[in-house]
């Protein structure tokens, strides 16, 4: 006999012999790639839920402006069902083909799973890591945004696009703040257009940056690093990459630790369950890896999405084909780095640019998975633009309204 059972937000079917099941798709994790998967999924006519620990989707290309002080913190994140109808909120221990069991013991079933969750800061043997703030989720922002505005001080480890972008906004933010980035590879941005590195070098420290490139952190402290024989003092935080964690889901996984799928991005070995975004090992149409980006997360995301309704629904698979077009960082400040096709948009002036793509593709994203009504939840700098034309009629209906009172009394 069947009794209906509420866990977290939504309705699952529980019988006395066997574990939950829900129908559809399951999608473990709300961020960029699970909050797309649902959306293919959704638009596909096939029911979805999405289970994550928080019940939040972050803005993880928002982060570090929060976090560094230069966005307001709504910016961070929004509850999911503000996209999606069906949540759990609860944490997932172990994935089956086509199962998961919870943090609490019980093993839900769907008729297939896409995950899309599972990856976190790497955590290097360095001497007192424990000591290093971490940003990766709205949690790590908003508790580094509050320490980072009574510090007088920050050392951020690691050039890559956390440790650029989160000076860059704490920089802005927060002026009198002294800021050291350091970087074990001789250059900033190490991956990216040679142009990036020169580019995020020159904004950062024209803010007043320190910039220490070819260093490697011996040991870190509660009072800051040890780089080259020398104490840097101050707040540190580790932005020195991200691993995968689905070693812990007992999935198949590379040498990297990243989730092995096919084509189709479906998990080796398994028929019903799917994988996407950072714990998934992407490759492009030539076999060459991809990054850890929220542009192949949103790609795979939609891709791994459809193929899960299709085997919902008794349908051959397809390839999903990935690949990184371009980036685009903002430093906050009004000043980012873009790579367009070929054009590198990195020079002064040109710099003006790459926010702007960056806000663009935000409100893109919003609308794909979430309609007109979903931008309401852009930016704070891009719901300014539409709120001020509003405000400003406001105004101008107070001053109307005020000398046509006086005219009447005159």
């Amino acid at each position: 006999m069947l009794e209906q059972h509420v866990q977290g937000c939504i309705v699952v079917k529980r019988t006395n012999a066997g574990p939950n099941h829900i129908d559809g798709v399951l999608v473990i994790g709300g961020g960029y790639a699970g909050l797309h998967a649902a959306d293919a999924v959704r638009r596909s006519h096939v029911p979805v839920t999405v289970v994550d620990r928080t019940g939040r989707h972050d803005f993880v290309t928002r982060l570090a402006a929060v976090a560094g002080g230069a966005a307001p913190e709504e910016d961070a994140s929004r509850p999911l069902q503000a996209f999606i109808d069906n949540v759990v909120i609860d944490s997932v221990v172990t994935i089956g083909d086509g199962s998961i069991t919870l943090s609490d013991g019980r093993t839900i079933t769907a008729d297939a799973v896409v995950v899309t969750a599972g990856s976190a800061p790497s955590r290097p043997p360095i001497d007192g890591i424990g000591h290093a703030h971490t940003l990766r989720s709205a949690e790590d922002a908003v508790e580094l945004r509050e320490s980072i505005a009574s510090a007088p001080s920050v050392v951020i480890i690691g050039g890559g696009a956390t440790g650029v972008q989160l000076a860059g906004a704490a920089a802005e933010a927060h002026p009198e703040l002294t800021i050291h980035l350091v970087e074990a590879k001789p250059r900033l941005l190490e991956g990216m257009p040679e142009a990036f590195s020169s580019g995020a070098r020159r904004i950062l420290e024209g803010r007043g940056v320190h910039v220490h490139l070819g260093f490697d952190v011996e040991r870190i402290t509660t009072h800051g690093a040890v780089v080259d024989g020398s104490l840097l003092e101050g707040l540190v935080v580790w932005a020195g990459g991200f691993s995968a964690l689905a070693l812990e889901y007992g999935m198949p996984t590379s040498a990297g630790g990243r989730v092995l799928v096919d084509d189709a991005l479906r998990v080796l070995n398994s028929n019903r369950t799917f994988a996407a975004g950072d714990i998934a090992d992407h490759r492009n149409s030539a076999g060459d890896p991809l990054p850890m980006s929220a542009q192949v997360a949103v790609q795979a995301g939609t891709g791994a999405g459809r193929n899960a309704a299709r085997a919902v629904r008794g349908e051959p698979v397809e390839t999903v084909d990935l690949r990184q077009i371009g980036w685009v960082l903002d430093l906050s400040g009004r000043r980012g780095l873009a790579q367009v096709g070929t054009i590198n948009l990195t020079a002064p002036g040109a710099d003006l640019i790459p926010p702007l793509l960056h806000e663009a593709i935000d409100l893109k994203s919003l609308f794909e998975v979430g309609g007109v009504q979903a931008l309401c939840y852009a930016s704070a700098s891009v719901r300014s633009l539409f709120t001020w034309p509003l405000a400003l009629g406001h105004h101008a209906q107070l001053l109307l309204r005020e000398r046509l009172v006086e005219q009447a009394r005159t």
